[in-house]
């Protein structure tokens, strides 16, 4: 139910309320987005602007966390389309610690289900690669460093985290291909078999 607010008053809220905070959800989405090329940030602000616009604006007790939870669930509605999810944004989104009610507890298990097989996919790398690639993404070394601690070229660490990032993708595809939402009313808990 949209707010009762007269078209006058709304654009006064807004621009006192959610204006300021642009610049900040900028920066924040700018660091998130990076490893997220066909997200564009200018369509996820003008995004989050109107679903604002278009909520009850009483309901919302502070403008500057919803602009930014508005603005997560774009980016993880733009990433749950994709199908190659950046860990780096994945984690980032992981730790914004901005209280959202409306985040049931069926979404965040599956989030948490989501960062456990990322983890699982991660060990089942070849030592080198997931050395590489466990410096690169955690430790935010750049390649020249990591190639200085695990003695080895640059070129081959490029090689170790392009093989990491393939079989990281690969097996996220592969588990997702797999994985099936049994319909409403039965109890299916596996694939049938093709033929």
């Amino acid at each position: 139910m949209p707010c009762r607010m007269d078209h006058g008053s709304r654009l006064r809220w807004f621009a006192r309320e959610v204006l300021p905070h642009e610049a900040d959800v900028r920066r924040w989405l700018a660091v998130r987005l990076r490893g997220l090329d066909s997200c564009d940030l200018d369509e996820v602000v003008q995004e989050a602007y109107a679903r604002l616009w278009s909520a009850d604006l009483d309901r919302i007790l502070n403008p500057r966390a919803y602009l930014f939870v508005t603005a997560r669930h774009i980016v993880g509605e733009h990433l749950r389309r994709s199908r190659i999810v950046s860990i780096e944004l994945m984690a980032d989104l992981e730790e914004l610690n901005i209280v959202d009610d409306e985040v049931n507890a069926h979404r965040r298990l599956s989030g948490q289900q989501e960062i456990a097989r990322l983890h699982r996919i991660v060990k089942e790398l070849p030592p080198k690669c997931r050395q590489a690639f466990q410096l690169k993404k955690f430790e935010e070394l750049s390649q020249r460093e990591i190639a200085a601690r695990m003695g080895v070229a640059e070129s081959t660490v490029e090689k170790h985290l392009a093989k990491a990032l393939r079989f990281i993708s690969d097996k996220m595809k592969s588990a997702e291909d797999e994985a099936e939402v049994p319909s409403v009313g039965t109890n299916r808990l596996w694939k049938r078999a093709r033929r």
